[in-house]
């Protein structure tokens, strides 16, 4: 399965536009809107534009739908063009297992402004662990102060040694094995 990765305007990140099978053979067959009202179409094309998509790429996309006749690489060109065009620069096909399994850090990821591959932005990636170890100890207090046989046992947590610890974490994979040895890991 093939995937359109692109890195989005703004604040750098990575993302992900998985097309569905069912949207690339609406574009092979056509006939996706059925039996609709003269103008439909011209409609659909005016709702494109009316959300930022250009106008040549909003018709090639509802002509497609309609009347089909795309090649998958040219289904992906026309959503490749319509969802990921708008949004970002460095768009790139790939192969869905190309993708970084591990998405933790998902919020993290970025690329060169020329694309390639993805990496973790430690800066960013940080406060992700942070985030992530807060919420297993909510979520774990949560479960205790429900537990009779566990609520008279707090956790208690100092989370200034994992703090510091985040801090000087030096990639992804230190940063992500840090986890406080009261939670079960997560």
């Amino acid at each position: 399965m093939k995937v359109i990765v692109y890195t989005r305007h703004g604040d750098a990140g990575v993302s992900i536009c998985t097309p569905t099978p069912e949207i690339i053979a609406a574009m092979a067959h056509g006939s996706y809107f059925g039996k609709r009202p003269r103008g439909f179409l011209d409609e659909q094309v005016e709702r494109n534009i009316a959300n930022g998509i250009r106008s040549d790429v909003a018709r090639r996309f509802v002509h497609a739908l309609e009347f089909g006749g795309c090649t998958t690489a040219e289904a992906l060109e026309i959503i490749r063009d319509r969802d990921c065009g708008p949004h970002g620069t460095a768009i790139e096909l790939w192969d869905a297992a190309d993708v970084p399994a591990d998405r933790w850090f998902r919020n993290a990821w970025r690329r060169s402004a020329n694309g390639g591959p993805i990496s973790v932005d430690l800066r960013k990636a940080r406060p992700i662990q942070l985030a992530h170890i807060k919420s297993a100890l909510a979520i774990e207090t949560k479960r205790r102060d429900s537990d009779d046989d566990l609520w008279s046992a707090p956790l208690v947590v100092d989370l200034a040694p994992l703090v510091e610890k985040i801090k000087g974490a030096q990639d992804a994979d230190a940063l992500r094995a840090i986890w406080p040895s009261e939670l079960r890991v997560a």
